[in-house]
């Protein structure tokens, strides 16, 4: 973000982005994605990045080649990715293959899209809250909600105890309206809503979703001890929401 606003986006969502890498964590952002999805009969698309780099050395002959081998590799991929998106949700998906750096392909595909769903490797120690490196850029970055979530079975039920947070302050209005209309449409309960900093870590671990209403100093926003503790101790699906 360059202005200190969030762009405009539906919600609940009508156009959803998973966006994987074939780990566990993978496999339950595909889940959940698709339970978001159906709830409001929303476009989920699945997106993987793949880097295909051409050393400068090469000759034309062989960057040829590696034009089809990347082809290749592109359908190869892709069939991968199909069946892998089957067994995390039945929600119907377009499945996309993108060239490039992770974190600059899921924000030019998430460009469009109302929600972006991603999991991580819970990376943890003094220096790194629970998001892993790609996982922290991408809610640092995106203009649009970003629901991060760890390695975990398919889930059903994850709104059904919600807790909504800001990250200094109690959410603002527009973003407890947001998580409610969210709540609604999936049968759940909000069980608090608070400043991150008095919201106890029992209430926090308890729930089954944790939402942050994300301050307008996303550059550096995310690293405060606040945050860190708290959604360290946190092995739920967390959803960052941009303040408007």
């Amino acid at each position: 973000m360059t202005d200190g606003t969030a762009r405009a986006f539906t919600w609940p969502p009508k156009t959803a982005v998973a966006a994987v890498d074939f780990g566990e964590a993978s496999a339950r952002a595909i889940s959940l994605a698709g339970v978001v999805a159906a709830a409001g009969a929303a476009t989920l698309r699945v997106l993987h990045a793949e880097r295909f780099e051409v050393p400068p050395y090469f000759t034309p002959a062989q960057i040829d080649r590696l034009e089809d081998e990347r082809h290749e590799a592109t359908a190869e991929i892709t069939t991968e990715l199909t069946r892998f998106s089957k067994t995390a949700t039945t929600w119907p998906t377009t499945i996309v293959v993108a060239d490039g750096r992770p974190l600059d392909v899921i924000l030019a595909h998430a460009a469009d899209a109302d929600l972006l769903v991603l999991g991580t490797h819970g990376r943890r120690g003094p220096a790194r809250w629970w998001l892993g490196s790609v996982a922290e850029r991408v809610v640092r970055a995106a203009e649009i909600p970003v629901l991060v979530t760890r390695a975990g079975p398919a889930v059903s039920d994850v709104f059904a105890r919600v807790v909504v947070v800001g990250d200094d302050r109690a959410p603002d209005a527009a973003t407890r309206a947001r998580v409610d209309a969210l709540v609604a449409a999936h049968g759940g309960l909000i069980v608090a809503s608070e400043a991150l900093a008095t919201c106890g870590i029992d209430v926090i671990t308890s729930a089954t979703l944790v939402a942050v209403a994300t301050s307008r100093e996303r550059s550096r926003w995310g690293l405060s001890d606040v945050v860190s503790d708290a959604l360290g101790q946190c092995a739920h699906p967390v959803l960052f929401i941009p303040a408007p």
